[in-house]
């Protein structure tokens, strides 16, 4: 078993003992020296934060709600291209891109392990991060007025997703054994479908899939950032 396996199973009680604290009153509230911004609808965000809950780093977050059709100019300073999620650290440029965040938290566990099982994992990662940006594509798409809607590229997202859940279906979920950052993904990655494209009736076309699933959504840190909430 490898490093970032390895310390998975402790970094959420230890981390915590590392973090600086402050008093306020009798109790002693911890710092927060990371500034999220997020959108409670966005699976990509949801990644980033069910991460940040299994390292035990969100003490250390302060999570700000945005909406990137409308940013603020401190958003925008952050990010430029106006999308979350966004990370905001100390002394440091800000952090865009829910994969590049997702690496800097490891880096921050010291859980950033190198090697064929880190690869696989990001190629899961990479798989479901995929199928969320085909089903948000499509979302956004349904929005315009059904004239300037192109059918052509719904059905190219449409089949993108189907695909992606296919190769899940053909053995990938089957490699989900443990609740890492491709797991999260993933998760992310579905209930997004159910929740913005309940008509896609993926769920019986991919009975594993589903099982996989409908177990994750069992777990407090799903439930605790769902975005119907």
């Amino acid at each position: 078993m490898g490093t970032f396996l390895k310390l998975l199973v402790f970094r959420a009680s230890a981390t915590h003992d590392a973090v600086g604290s402050r008093l306020t009153g009798n109790q002693e509230e911890p710092l927060a020296i990371m500034k999220l911004y997020f959108s409670k609808t966005s699976p990509y965000a949801r990644k980033v934060l069910l991460v940040a809950r299994q390292l035990g780093q969100m003490d250390e977050i302060e999570t700000v709600p945005v909406n990137p059709l409308e940013a603020t100019d401190d958003f925008l300073a952050a990010n430029p291209l106006s999308k979350v999620p966004t990370l905001v650290v100390e002394d440091e440029p800000a952090l865009f891109d829910s994969r590049v965040i997702v690496e800097f938290l490891l880096d921050r566990a010291g859980m950033n392990d190198a090697g064929r099982a880190k690869t696989e994992m990001l190629k899961r990662q990479a798989l479901a991060d995929g199928i969320t940006d085909a089903a948000l594509a499509t979302v956004m798409e349904k929005r315009r007025p059904e004239s300037e809607q192109s059918s052509y590229w719904v059905e190219r997202w449409s089949a993108a997703i189907d695909r992606g859940l296919a190769h899940l279906e053909d053995g990938a979920v089957n490699a989900l054994e443990h609740w890492h950052f491709d797991a999260m993904a993933t998760a992310s990655a579905l209930d997004y479908l159910c929740f913005r494209l309940p008509e896609i009736d993926w769920q019986t076309k991919y009975p594993e899939t589903a099982t996989w699933y409908k177990a994750a959504c069992e777990r407090d840190d799903m439930k605790a950032t769902d975005p119907r909430d």
